[in-house]
């Protein structure tokens, strides 16, 4: 922590802090040189060992703090200064005097009213609509009520654009995303401006039904109106349809979002959202890094007061290499502080030692992900509808046929290793030449399969191998039979599936 009064640079007096947490701490500074304006200064520290990763990391950090800089929305907090002394890494900002979206739900109860809601998400819609308007446009990829201030006045900021991930050496792929609010797309490390419409349905939806999905299953999203019967349809079927799985069906782009909020507080207002928006204009910024005798053009506002103390849940939610486990459904590693696995979100609450933030962050790597509703059911969730029962069906076959193989195999593993070998060749289940032990657990795992979708998968056994025959639709379909094998015990395979091919595609 920096003590107050301390200068850094030889121009930001540190006043206090005001939050952050892991490798970004923000306080409150005065600039010197410029009237002892407030300002938000966030330190930085990295851990490299390798000079050249360090090196090209200050360089990604400069890169994209120039481009904050240049960044023209009255939402946005201004970029003032950047830059590094040693390991340590300073970003200066405008001062926001206000309170988190997070903070605001907390204090009414855990519930916002409609009408608040709706002004909210219209502002950060004009923000998204402006980012994902710029050439490349800009995905803000960290939507969440901790990252959306509210000043006195009604205005919200976005905060927090994670630059401070830069200084996370990792040998995975550092991304950034909250358990919850992130999309399915973003768990395979593919974003683009939909995924931001997801997060921000994530977001409106919590608001208003008081269930904070970062303390739930992923993807888990009932409809809104089951849980809050009083919201309008239409605001039910907005939120809703931003948070549907497939990014094709969400809501076309922010400035479709915002006029179909529009149409249900205003219609008057919505009308203008269809004018064409006039050019952007980037408004004047202080060059950095700011020299000593830097005068700011008199375009630039310095009287601005402006971010109230920034709680630590506000913190850039950097992805980190924690300690890993095995999920007991899956059994594929995650980190160890995960509420869920981010793979077949199971519950792991069970799990020895693994509680979990309340709003745990999760490696975002690919991933074979699912809608939450085909995988798993939540310990403690609303009443389920028709269609989710059904779907239900395959996955409590599937934990039935799992109860009886894993007593099967104690059987099992006494008999198949004497049973006389049977010759390759798309051999099916219940064949001679198997235990009636092994044959058992091979037809179970020829139903776990089908219920599973994958009909057209055959098993066959070539000495003490399993062979998998037939077709599947993709590679990850193939993954997914892999995984499916192994979860019954089966490690030794021959994989001989072929990817079917598509029918739509052109000859």
């Amino acid at each position: 922590m920096i003590a107050p009064d301390t200068v850094i640079g030889g121009r930001y007096r540190v006043a206090r802090l005001l939050g952050g947490g892991g490798m970004k701490m923000v306080y409150l500074a005065e600039d010197l040189r410029l009237g002892s304006r407030h300002c938000a200064f966030a330190e930085m520290v990295d851990a490299f060992n390798n000079s050249d990763a360090q090196q090209q990391a200050i360089a990604a950090f400069q890169r994209e703090a120039d481009m904050l800089a240049q960044l023209s929305n009255e939402h946005i907090p201004r970029v003032y200064d950047r830059f590094s002394e040693a390991n340590r890494h300073y970003l200066v900002m405008e001062f926001v005097d206000g309170v988190t979206l997070e903070e605001e739900i907390k204090r009414n109860g855990g519930k916002l009213a409609p009408t608040v809601v709706i002004d909210t998400a219209i502002q950060i819609l004009e923000t998204l609509e402006y980012l994902h308007g710029l050439a490349p446009p800009v995905i803000y990829r960290d939507l969440k009520p901790s990252n959306v201030m509210l000043t006195a006045g009604g205005m919200v900021k976005l905060i927090d654009f994670g630059i401070a991930r830069f200084f996370a050496p990792l040998t995975n792929a550092t991304m950034i995303g909250t358990q919850g609010y992130a999309p399915p797309e973003q768990y395979r490390g593919k974003v683009e401006a939909r995924s931001d419409l997801y997060a921000l349905g994530a977001t409106m939806h919590h608001a208003l039904s008081g269930r904070d999905p970062a303390s739930e299953p992923p993807f888990s999203f009932p409809p809104l109106r089951k849980i809050a019967p009083d919201i309008d349809s239409g605001l039910a079927a907005i939120v809703d349809q931003a948070l549907a799985y497939d990014v094709s069906r969400r809501i076309a782009d922010a400035k479709d979002f915002k006029r179909r909020l529009l149409e249900l507080s205003d219609p008057g207002r919505s009308a203008a959202v269809a004018k064409p928006a006039p050019p952007v204009t980037l408004r004047t910024q202080l060059q950095l890094p700011l020299g000593a005798d830097t005068t700011p053009p008199p375009s630039v506002p310095l009287s601005k007061p402006a971010l109230a103390p920034i709680s630590l849940s506000s913190a850039p939610t950097v992805i980190t290499a924690n300690p890993e486990i095995r999920c007991p459904r899956c059994t594929r590693t995650i980190p160890a502080d995960s509420r869920f696995c981010s793979y077949c979100a199971a519950a792991l609450s069970d799990v020895s030692g693994n509680g979990g933030p309340s709003a745990a962050t999760v490696i975002l790597s690919p991933a074979n992900a699912a809608p939450y509703e085909e995988k798993a059911a939540p310990a403690t969730r609303q009443p389920e509808t028709r269609r989710s029962r059904i779907i239900s069906l395959p996955l409590v076959a599937v934990l039935i046929f799992l109860g009886i193989l894993m007593t099967v195999r104690l059987i099992a593993r006494q008999e198949v290793d004497t049973a006389p070998p049977v010759s390759p060749g798309g051999i099916e289940p219940g064949s001679g030449g198997l235990s009636p032990a092994a044959r058992l657990q091979l037809v179970g795992l020829q139903q776990l399969l089908s219920a599973s979708g994958y009909d057209s998968v055959k098993l066959g056994i070539s000495g003490n191998r399993l062979v998998l025959k037939g077709t599947v639709p993709s590679e990850e379909d193939r993954a997914n039979v892999k995984r499916l094998c192994m979860t019954l015990g089966f490690d030794d395979l021959d994989d001989e599936l072929q990817i079917a091919p598509d029918p739509n595609s052109e000859g």
